[in-house]
């Protein structure tokens, strides 16, 4: 199930007169880390332990970073692919590129692999408050029971904040 919420952002920010829309935005649960990962691997039946799964992680990625750096394509199967994009400026005169000058950064990209195509199509959406909203309902529920405490606000914050999410979805604490 993926939970997501709404928000409003300009259609094509490039444009000064474009009108605000309604967008879904994908609201993160919880980062898995490597090790959860391996462990989650560990139990679909793998004959690996998660700490063998974990070091061939970690030598994969060192492998694909070395294969990119090299300037190879690595395709991974059912996983997808990696490959390397530049962001750069151009020139007018090709005489005057300079790699160092002109190339502002090397990029890794993904191309899914068959898996990851149409995960839509097996999708169940979620809709829930952003975490802003969520935050402040949070908020507003402390201060309704300390209301009828009778405790005094100090309009302060409790420091129970998890942090929320910026609109890709992604967490920010």
């Amino acid at each position: 199930m993926i939970d997501y919420s709404l928000g409003l952002r300009v259609a094509n920010p490039n444009e000064t007169e474009t009108e605000k829309k309604v967008y879904p935005y994908p609201q993160v649960r919880k980062v898995i880390d490597m090790e959860e990962l391996a462990d989650h691997i560990q139990e679909h039946g793998s004959p690996f332990t998660a700490d063998i799964i974990v070091g061939v992680a970690i030598k994969l990625v060192s492998c694909i970073r070395e294969q990119l750096l090299a300037g190879n394509k690595v395709a991974l199967g059912k996983l997808g692919a990696f490959y390397v994009t530049f962001s750069s400026e151009g020139v007018a005169d090709a005489e005057k590129f300079s790699p160092i000058d002109n190339i502002k950064s090397v990029n890794v990209r993904w191309d899914c692999g068959d898996s990851f195509v149409d995960l839509k199509r097996e999708a169940q959406f979620n809709y829930v408050s952003s975490r802003k909203a969520q935050a402040e309902n949070k908020r507003n529920e402390k201060q309704a029971l300390n209301r009828e405490l009778g405790v005094t606000e100090d309009n302060g914050t409790d420091g129970d904040d998890n942090g929320g999410g910026d609109q890709n979805g992604e967490i920010t604490e």
